[in-house]
């Protein structure tokens, strides 16, 4: 077995995993936690609009992946919005985490189709109407009002065909481009 790696990729080691899901499709699912804190001090970082997240284990097939690490996200306001500017706001995470998905189907699927590519980079902007998020205009929704992306796949290998069909399959199999163009359901339980 080869250690080379495409695109960063331990291809192998993809490779196992996909045909784990192709013989397994009933144990595909992957299951994620995350715990959002807000607690009220006026001193270190905490209150304001300061929040944090993070995330330590998931589950995948059923199977509890303990990692060693907790990764912590922090989000606040700008000091225009009445914040501290100690982190992005949700809306540039949310922007965030939507590049980076894409990113990440492609570079998944450049590497199992044995494409080499050298670089993604995803320019994404959006808007928000705050008179929605303020509850000052009820016909105002308090989301965002659309995101735009620029998406650019360079390769020295690949043909432009190839990058076209990365460019599709980047936006068709990203779960958050999924998630935000075609909704999901969430159910809120107040637990106070």
């Amino acid at each position: 077995m080869s250690n080379s790696r495409i695109n960063g990729v331990n291809p192998q080691q993809l490779g196992a995993l996909l045909n784990t899901l192709k013989e397994h499709p009933d144990a595909s699912e992957a299951r994620f936690f995350v715990k959002t804190e807000w607690t009220c001090q006026d001193e270190g970082d905490s209150g304001g609009f300061y929040v944090r997240s993070s995330c330590k284990d998931f589950q995948l097939r059923g199977q509890t992946i303990q990692r060693n690490n907790t990764y912590a996200m922090v989000f606040d306001f700008p000091p225009e919005f009445s914040g501290e500017g100690k982190g992005p706001t949700v809306c540039e995470a949310c922007m965030s985490s939507l590049g980076a998905c894409i990113t990440q189907t492609i570079v998944a699927h450049a590497t199992a189709r044995g494409i080499n590519i050298d670089s993604v980079t995803i320019d994404l902007e959006g808007n928000i109407d705050l008179q929605g998020f303020t509850g000052l205009s009820t016909d105002t929704r308090p989301g965002a009002q659309g995101f735009r992306l620029n998406v650019n796949i360079k390769s020295s290998t690949a043909s432009k065909e190839q990058i076209s069909q990365l460019y599709e399959i980047g936006k068709r199999y990203s779960p958050a481009f999924d998630t935000l163009t075609n909704g999901t359901s969430v159910i809120a339980v107040n637990s106070s």
